[in-house]
This record gives C-alpha cells, sequence and structure tokens, in this order.
C-alpha cells in the first residue's frame, strides 16, 4: 500500500533507518512471499484510468498512405473520408475488447520522410474526434510534433505516444506538461532516415535502459510526473536483428530491474526481425510470430547465464504492461491465456 506507489514516485529514496532503495525494499518484500499486490494505474483525461491488473493491448490504427505493414489500408486522400478508419476503430473495440486505440498520421518505417504538421492533422484529427464521439475507448495519438499532439487531446485523445521520446520536438515535453496527459517515451536514435546507421551499441540492454533513463529524466525536468510515464524499448527503432531479440529476451528481467520497474509498452507487431525469424517477407503474415514475440516479454524471457534475470518472482503485477499490436483478437487471447498462467499459484 505504500512503497508500491512511493516506488513509482521515487524507486531511489533511501529508508532512513537500513539505507536501502525502495526499489530495493519492494523487491525484497516480494522475494519474502508477499502475494498481494498494489495494482498500478495511468490516469487519463476525464476522470478515467488504466489499470494495469492485466496485459493492455493498444491497437494500431495507422491512418497513412505509406505506413510498413498497412499503409493505405485506413487512409483515404478524400477530405473527410474517415469511414473505413471508424469502422476499424469500432471493429477493435466491440470485437476484440482493445483496451486503447493508437492514432497516427506519420509513418515512421525506416527510411520514411517527414509529414507536415498540417497534413497529419488533417489525417488523424477527424478520425479521433469521431472515434470520441461514439466511444469512451482510450485514444493515444502516435506523433512527434507537439502541435499535433496537443491538438489531439484536444479532439479526444488521452495518451501522447512519442517515438522520438520527446527529442523530435523541443516543445512535445512541455506540452505533454502542460496538458497533464500520460506521455509514451521511445527509445530511438536519429530519424527514421537515419536510425538504421545507428545501431551500434556496446551492450544493447544497458544501452536502451541508460537511454531511456535520460528521458525520463528530462521528462521530469519539464514538470511530468513519473506515474504518467510509459516507457518503450523501441523495438525495430536503430536496433537490427540481434538487438531486438536480445531486448526480448531480458525485457522482463534485466532491462526491467534496470528501468526500476518502470511502466513498459512493446511494440513488436508484423516487425522486420520476425519476418527474418519466420522467413515472411509480406509483413501482414507476420501475426504468429508477432504473439511469439509478445509472450516473449510477457512471460519473462531472462537467460540462466544472466544474474539478473535469476529471479523474476518478485516484480509487480502482469508480466508485461502494454503491447501495440496490428492483430488486437489473436494477441489478446494469448496474453490472457499468459496472464492467467502468470498469476497461479
Amino acid at each position: 500500500f505504500v512503497l508500491s506507489p512511493l516506488c513509482d514516485v521515487h524507486p531511489l529514496l533511501k529508508h532512513p533507518t537500513t539505507n536501502a532503495t525502495i526499489f530495493d525494499t519492494l523487491k525484497a518484500l516480494y522475494e519474502s512471499g508477499v502475494k498481494k499486490e498494489a495494482v498500478r494505474v495511468l490516469p487519463l483525461p476525464r476522470n478515467r484510468l488504466l489499470a494495469f491488473n492485466q496485459t493492455l493491448i493498444m491497437g494500431i490504427l495507422n491512418v497513412t498512405p505509406d505506413s510498413f505493414s498497412d499503409g493505405g489500408q485506413y487512409y483515404s486522400k478524400e477530405e473527410g473520408n474517415i469511414k473505413k478508419a471508424v469502422e476499424e476503430a469500432l471493429y477493435m473495440v466491440n470485437e476484440c475488447d482493445v483496451d486503447v486505440i493508437d492514432v497516427g498520421g506519420e509513418s515512421t518505417r525506416p527510411g520514411s520522410k517527414e509529414v507536415a504538421v498540417e497534413e497529419e492533422m488533417k489525417r488523424v484529427l477527424p478520425v479521433i474526434e469521431e472515434i470520441r464521439r461514439v466511444s469512451d475507448v482510450p485514444i493515444s495519438i502516435d506523433t512527434r510534433h507537439s502541435a499535433v499532439a496537443k491538438a489531439a487531446i484536444k479532439a479526444g485523445a488521452d495518451i501522447i505516444n512519442d517515438v522520438s521520446g520527446g527529442t523530435f520536438d523541443p516543445q512535445m515535453l512541455p506540452t505533454a506538461s502542460s496538458l497533464s496527459v500520460p506521455i509514451i517515451l521511445m527509445h530511438s536514435r536519429g530519424t527514421p532516415e537515419t536510425m538504421s546507421k545507428l545501431t551500434n551499441y556496446n551492450n544493447v540492454v544497458e544501452d536502451v535502459a541508460s537511454e531511456l533513463w535520460d528521458r525520463v529524466h528530462d521528462a521530469e525536468n519539464h514538470g511530468i510526473y513519473k506515474w504518467n510515464i510509459m516507457l518503450d524499448a523501441g523495438i525495430g527503432f536503430a536496433k537490427g536483428y540481434e538487438e531486438n531479440v536480445s531486448l526480448l529476451k531480458h525485457g522482463n528481467g534485466k532491462l526491467r530491474d534496470l528501468l526500476q520497474d518502470a511502466s513498459m509498452l512493446w511494440g513488436p507487431s508484423r516487425k522486420r526481425f520476425i519476418g527474418t525469424i519466420v522467413e515472411e517477407e509480406d509483413a501482414k503474415e507476420r501475426d504468429f510470430g508477432t504473439i511469439g514475440a509478445c509472450l516473449a516479454v510477457t512471460c519473462g524471457g531472462g537467460g540462466t547465464n544472466d544474474e539478473m534475470d535469476g529471479n523474476k518472482e518478485w516484480r509487480r503485477g502482469v508480466g508485461c504492461h502494454m503491447l501495440r499490436v496490428h492483430n488486437v483478437k489473436a494477441v489478446k487471447q494469448a496474453v490472457m491465456v499468459m496472464d492467467a498462467i502468470h498469476k497461479a499459484d
């Protein structure tokens, strides 16, 4: 009741008597056999919240002509033609029980170029407004532009999802702070045009954790509360095959420890490394492989030679907080089963 929320706010604060950090004290408590857990939540606008008592599913809704998997599927050049996008959103809500819908109007696949702010707004705002008119489902805006984020929140979105971690637009973090909404900070390097050349790491797990901490500290310095921050390891962004699989292997082990059990979003859906493993060029045919990647971070992964991955029983809540995917129904069913197994005695 006390240690869990305090760990979210200040995990490195030291106990005045034991001199142990709050993070280590809470870890020791769970390792002692305590079963009952406080449920972490993410506060949303309009007096709502997301509870992480299960792995939540974020459904991808790209209203772009050129996204790597579904480009053009829910995008129309005809102004005001948002029917397909809204229908897909409602399908995810009504048939798949999606937890969050992530609306994006700019492709950030490797090599893609920046979309003008005006064009991005033209793509996403009508879709967000219409989804909000017919549903109360939480909506995130997938954007690197602060102006788009601000307009999207006004239109009815609840969360900012920035693949640059707040580095692309210097006004993004001040904007998120002023709006008092959650922000997802993803790890990447460079821009989509340059990131494929920025894949050198000494130790990808440790380096990603360190660079994400830099983003967290920057966000806090701009007045964003830690409980309003989610982190994303950035699968497929400034990472090659080996880096991607290593992060997924240690995502619920060493990486989670290094990030002091921060709320994590993972987005491996249909990425190129899956195609490499299963020898599938067509991104839309990688959904079965996507389930495998998602379950890796849901159940824990980790290796026997990694001492930080050796004992995962202490970690709070579900094995993974949120997954960003294309095929919501398939992944939802898979993680419901995995969550049930994870929670069993």
